[in-house]
């Protein structure tokens, strides 16, 4: 049931007559009341995500050029063929 003291902090119209609205109690518990044509209203808490604030290091990037990239998948002793005839193909 909602009280005097609830007070919404979320609305989520999606229609004339279907919505959702979220209360929030003096306590800062909150609820949320479904309101949908020709039903009876239905409450129910909602499922909350917790956000979790933990300072991680960033990886570092790495320092991979294509040529070292071909490097590792041919091996150290690869070098580029050059091609005299080869068409521009940028």
């Amino acid at each position: 049931m909602i009280h005097k003291n609830d007070r919404i902090i979320q609305m989520l119209l999606y229609n004339s007559h279907d919505s959702d609205m979220t209360y929030q109690r003096p306590d800062k518990t909150t609820y949320v009341c479904q309101i949908r044509k020709d039903k009876p209203n239905t409450f129910f808490i909602p499922q909350t995500q917790l956000q979790l604030n933990i300072n991680l290091p960033t990886p570092p990037k790495p320092k991979l050029n294509p040529q070292s990239i071909l490097k590792q998948y041919y091996g150290e002793d690869w070098k580029p063929i050059p091609v005299p005839n080869l068409a521009p193909h940028l």
